[in-house]
């Protein structure tokens, strides 16, 4: 009997140890997949630059002057007659593209006409997409097929270009980062206050009866809905709403935002409830016997104590916010937009991902950046928690 008690704690071990073992290398595959992928993609650059192309068009000519005394970088083509410096390099999104890395002071760039005859200005880390140049024997074209270096020829072989179609690098997540900060923030904005209040009434002025069973019962229900369900809710209902009151038709951040608010209110009630509870019952005694009404007590004492339990359901909501994006792809639309308004669509980070993927030509690359970038606040997010609940803790014990 002994031996074979043995026997089964035995493989009981080596299966928990499998399992765990199976998990870890499967969630260290994924994370590795992520940065060997996405790494090259992440750029400070990809974090504030638009993910349009914004393009220009403009007519160069060049004077007297002949450049030739460059500092000769690696990869760089310099063209003597219009003083610019080109290099063959790569977009946000790893498309082959030629870059402007530099413009003499004296270059004629300086003094670029658009097609309206206005000074237009032309900057370092623009990309040129084609030049057409006049010369003796006609007009030359040059397009990024040409790379850098069959463009500084075609450059060099004229003095006037008669169009340069050039645009600011795109591929950038600047608009749906910015989408997110919105979310978060209107979305905290609408929950918290409702969570705090709703758990302060079940867990002080409710009395235990079968109503507020029913209602607990319901909240735990809410939380373990699937989130596309909350997704087609808020084509019915918070869809019509904000577009009836904004004029605008389709989804938006307000409508993400209210549909996340009744996605994490069991989050934040049911933590804020617990923490409550775990407030020692001499607390709100104390209060009352010193003369203090309920209200007093519940939002002087018991709530002040209760604030890292809050703080533990808001990073949790803001975490959720950050990475839900089914319930969003129907709230808030799947158009990538650069001009972000609360009121219209837009895209948070986890719907730009799936943006980028549901195309023709997934961008694999710039998916896995995104993705390094949700991993990263993720985790800070996790050990926030983890430090908050320490510290609070140590408190506890030490009084």
């Amino acid at each position: 009997m002994e031996l074979k008690r043995k026997i089964r704690d035995v493989l009981a071990n080596a299966c928990t140890y499998i399992s765990a073992s199976f998990s870890i290398i499967i969630l260290l595959a994924i994370v590795l997949f992520v940065f060997i992928k996405g790494w090259n993609n992440l750029s400070f650059k990809m974090l504030t630059s638009d993910y349009y192309e914004t393009p220009y068009f403009a007519k160069v000519e060049a004077g007297t002057n002949v450049f030739s005394d460059f500092e000769a970088k690696e990869g760089v083509y310099y063209s003597k007659n219009f003083g610019i410096g080109i290099k063959d390099s790569k977009d946000l999104e790893n498309n082959s593209v030629i870059e402007i890395v530099y413009i003499d002071n004296l270059s004629p760039f300086k003094n670029a006409k658009a097609n309206d005859g206005t000074r237009i200005d032309i900057n370092v880390g623009q990309i040129i997409k084609r030049v057409q140049v006049k010369t003796d024997n006609g007009i030359l074209v040059a397009t990024t097929t040409d790379k850098a270096e069959g463009l500084v020829n075609v450059l060099d072989s004229g003095n006037y270009i008669s169009e340069l179609y050039f645009v600011d690098m795109g591929g950038g997540i600047r608009g749906s980062l910015i989408a997110t900060l919105y979310l978060i923030l209107l979305t905290l904005i609408i929950v918290v206050p409702i969570g705090i209040i709703s758990a302060i009434y079940l867990s002080i002025y409710a009395k235990e009866s079968r109503f507020t069973s029913i209602l607990r019962s319901l909240i735990d229900m809410i939380s373990g809905i699937p989130s596309i369900i909350f997704g087609l809710i808020s084509m019915i209902i918070f869809i019509p709403f904000v577009s009836k009151i904004s004029n605008n038709n389709g989804g938006s951040i307000f409508a993400g935002a209210l549909t996340l608010s009744v996605m994490l209110l069991p989050t934040v009630i049911r933590t804020t409830e617990e923490r409550i509870n775990n407030i020692p019952k001499s607390y709100k005694s104390a209060s009352l016997a010193l003369g203090a009404s309920m209200t007093q007590t519940a939002f002087k004492v018991i709530l002040p104590n209760a604030i890292p339990g809050i703080l533990t359901a808001v990073i949790l909501c803001i975490g959720r916010i950050i990475g839900e994006s089914a319930a969003l792809i129907f709230a808030i639309g799947t158009s990538i937009q650069d001009d972000v308004s609360v009121m219209k669509p837009a895209t948070t980070l986890a719907v730009h991902i799936w943006s980028v993927m549901s195309g023709e030509n997934p961008n694999v690359g710039q998916a896995c950046a995104i993705s390094i970038i949700i991993l990263a606040i993720v985790l800070v997010l996790n050990l926030l928690v983890r430090l908050i609940s320490a510290k609070f803790l140590k408190f506890e014990v030490k009084k």
